[in-house]
């Protein structure tokens, strides 16, 4: 494609989302940044990628425990650093795992127990009558009867477990990045309140980065791994290692997060300023056959940026890496309906 030309304006002037989520995260006295670093966090979790083809999916299991944390935390019967291991924390836990699970998942929720513990804020330990000790493999069914198994919860995670506002703000987030096709089933399973849209939602096409900071750089981060920091459009790659996280490629949404509350990577694509620009503006759209769109309204002699984008048709989509986080066909449908006319 060469060096693009069709520049976005310096400001849309689109509004910034106002959902229930950005609400909570700003419902606190302490900065919003501490509540986005749990936030990145969740994002972050070490999953395992499982399965072929179109069964390819990321392990629930660590999400799916977290979630029955938080119900027990909000029942009262267990703290942030003193989580139990219980039959009461491995009920909720299949609970969740039924409506989430993906093929070959196993109902073992000693496994995430354990090796929760890879996220470094997450500590399991045994306890018996010489104190404290680490735990130092997957817990069994007879300690879950014994009561000698717990986790601690420590920064960034734990400070943001203590209310039902932090604990919903985590939940969506866990939901938004693990389980967007199942929102609706597992968010009445929550024993504490549930997020719906506020009124007055903006634009669908609005950029959100600056709305929820965590969540925005978790899916950021994770989109820019998966695609080497390449525009899935044109090629371009210009990422300069010794300033972190410093790429011209932005994570952009297929189905925007406002519609959908999905961030997992499947509902998104890496793209240059100038691509993402064109495609929240419906120009392009990358298509289920793997190529890209353009629409109708584009005039090569009208600009040299419009013949830039109007040679972008029929062009190959990027891949990502990793095949489980293929964009989904619904998210490339909903995109090349859309295509200006």
């Amino acid at each position: 494609m060469g060096d693009v030309t069709f520049h976005p304006p310096l400001s849309t002037g689109f509004g910034l989302p106002y959902v229930l989520l950005h609400q909570l995260c700003h419902m606190r006295r302490a900065p919003r940044n501490d509540i986005n670093e749990a936030v990145e966090a969740l994002y972050h979790l070490h999953v395992s990628v499982v399965g072929s083809a179109s069964g390819r999916h990321e392990r629930p299991h660590k999400p799916i425990l977290l979630l029955a944390v938080m119900d027990l935390i909000a029942q009262g019967k267990v703290t942030p650093d003193h989580v139990s291991w219980g039959q009461e924390l491995r009920s909720r836990f299949s609970v969740y795992f039924e409506l989430v699970r993906g093929s070959n998942d196993q109902c073992t929720p000693e496994n995430p127990f354990l090796y929760l513990r890879q996220e470094k804020w997450w500590t399991p330990f045994q306890q018996d009558t010489k104190g404290a000790a680490p735990l130092e493999a997957t817990p069994t069914v007879g300690q879950a009867n014994a009561n000698i198994v717990f986790a601690k919860i420590v920064a960034p995670v734990a400070n943001w477990l203590i209310t039902p506002a932090d604990r919903l703000c985590l939940r969506e987030a866990l939901v938004a990045r693990y389980f967007p096709h199942a929102r609706e089933a597992v968010s009445r399973l929550f024993l504490e309140g549930s997020v719906q849209e506020t009124p007055g939602a903006p634009e669908p096409d609005a950029d959100d980065t600056y709305a929820h900071p965590g969540r925005s750089a978790g899916f950021r981060r994770k989109i820019l791994e998966i695609y080497d920091c390449q525009c899935a459009a044109c090629g371009l790659r210009i990422k300069l290692p010794q300033i972190k996280d410093l790429t011209f490629v932005d994570a952009a949404h297929l189905i925007p997060f406002e519609l959908g509350h999905n961030d997992h990577p499947s509902n998104g694509i890496a793209l240059c300023k100038n691509h993402h620009w064109a495609m929240d503006r419906f120009l392009i759209a990358p298509s289920p056959d793997g190529h890209w769109q353009v629409s109708a309204t584009l005039v090569a002699r009208r600009s040299p940026g419009e013949k830039e984008l109007l040679e972008l048709k029929n062009e190959r989509v990027l891949k990502p890496s990793e095949p489980a986080f293929q964009p989904s066909e619904e998210a490339l449908l909903w995109r090349c309906k859309r295509l200006a006319a």
